[in-house]
């Protein structure tokens, strides 16, 4: 089996395209450019074919969503910290629920690497979209 293909069947690597199709769809939303738009569609559909293979939890993709909006709600209203925690907490937690398969101390890493670096490309966007142009 091609290294490519192994990857993208494997629960892990599932979760690393679908974090790499959500980090560069918000990229593209905010820099409105080709390249970065191209990105995300083609890691959108890397992320649809690997789950074919693997099938993602419901409640895992809602607490992501839920998560990157209370992430997006820190940096645009002043919430004192409260929804930046509350969309860390439900992005591990989404991301714990999409990696079930994996051994605990895996998941565990996986989901906090993952919350991390979402937390890292809100914040990137956020001010790619308060700096002048």
């Amino acid at each position: 089996m091609p290294f490519a293909v192994a990857l993208l069947c494997h629960p892990i690597g599932t979760f690393a395209a679908l974090l790499a199709t959500i980090v560069a769809a918000l990229y593209a939303a905010q820099s409105q450019r080709f390249l970065p738009s191209f990105t995300a569609a083609a890691a959108g559909l890397l992320t649809l074919l690997a789950f074919l293979q693997v099938p993602p939890s419901a409640a895992g993709l809602a607490l992501l969503c839920v998560g990157i909006v209370f992430l997006h709600a820190e940096f645009l209203w002043p919430t004192s910290g409260v929804a930046g925690l509350l969309g860390l907490g439900a992005v591990a937690w989404g991301s714990c629920l999409l990696l079930a398969a994996v051994p605990a101390q895996a998941r565990g890493a996986a989901a906090l690497l993952g919350a991390l670096l979402l937390l890292a490309a809100v914040a990137r966007t956020m001010r790619l979209r308060t700096l002048p142009p």
